[in-house]
């Protein structure tokens, strides 16, 4: 899917047709050991006879990075070096950006655009190189809906804070839970319980965007709390939060959530984990009582985390 999204096109290939590739590659024409590192390099391979047919180069950005283009210009560059070294053929290289920031890209996707070419003269001899950058949080409402990769989840929150909007929470399966909870958290600013995620990761129950939206944004949360705190099921969600089991979570949210539930489990997963850590697991009941304890609580341990 990312590479659709890179090319723009459609790509009737079967995904067992992807190799992992070596993402460390040498870049020295010494030999010496000095290397390059890629996020994500795949060798295409035909099933049939296991020819090599092309090799995928992905860049992950969370921020733009000015020297993106040189940055892929060496990678490419490196690969075909290395394989006119081991006497491998060459096979074209399909490389682009996947980036994941909340502003929209403006950093240069071409050599030219960096460079100050004399006005006088002909300027077809200096070759240019360009980039293929795709702005996750700017795809068109339709395109994420279609997605079917835990990508779309990514776009869909993106899109959001590119927006200065409410993110609405994109229903779902999530086929990579830990990973993506993870990359979802960290563009949302929160902290991740490792004991929660390796329970979830544990958990035969099918793990759907719902559950994994409680861990996203502070400030999506707060707004959130006003709409459905009393209306919460907080036996649900404790249960699920202590028994490590995505059915609580899921009853609590039926029996009272429906709208801003997400949202809120997520300062009620974080308050539950700093009284387990303070053991002060026999103050859940409290805590959960009243919007007015809630916040009690909640004063009290942020006051805690700043000291």
């Amino acid at each position: 899917e990312a590479m659709e999204l890179i090319t723009g096109r459609r790509w009737d290939i079967d995904p067992a047709s992807f190799r992992h590739y070596p993402v460390h590659i040498p870049r020295d024409m010494g030999g010496t050991l000095s290397f390059l590192e890629q996020d994500s390099a795949m060798l295409v391979v035909d099933l049939t006879t296991e020819e090599e047919l092309a090799i995928t180069c992905t860049e992950n950005q969370t921020i733009m990075d000015p020297i993106m283009v040189e940055r892929l210009l060496a990678h490419i560059a490196n690969q075909y070096l290395t394989r006119a070294r081991d006497g491998k053929i060459p096979v074209p290289i399909i490389a682009g950006v996947l980036y994941y920031g909340d502003k929209p890209w403006t950093a240069p996707v071409s050599l030219r655009e960096k460079l100050k070419i004399p006005k006088t003269g002909d300027s077809d001899f200096i070759l240019d190189f360009r980039i293929h950058v795709v702005d996750l949080g700017a795809l068109p409402d339709e395109t994420i809906e279609s997605m079917t990769t835990d990508l779309k989840y990514f776009a869909g929150l993106l899109k959001a804070k590119q927006e200065g909007r409410q993110y609405t929470v994109n229903r779902g399966e999530i086929h990579h839970p830990v990973w993506t909870i993870k990359g979802l958290a960290h563009l949302s600013g929160m902290e991740i319980d490792d004991e929660e995620l390796l329970k979830i990761s544990e958990s035969k129950e099918e793990c759907t965007m719902e559950l994994a939206y409680t861990f996203l944004s502070k400030e999506q949360a707060d707004a959130a709390l006003q709409q459905g705190f009393l209306q919460g099921e907080a036996s649900g969600i404790r249960k699920g939060f202590q028994e490590g089991e995505a059915s609580g979570i899921q009853k609590g949210e039926k029996q009272g959530f429906r709208k801003g539930a997400e949202m809120t489990m997520s300062r009620v997963r974080e308050l539950l984990s700093w009284l387990k850590k303070s053991s002060r697991e026999s103050e859940a009941d409290r805590a959960l009582s009243s919007e007015q304890q809630f916040e009690q609580y909640w004063n009290e341990m942020q006051n805690s985390l700043k000291n």
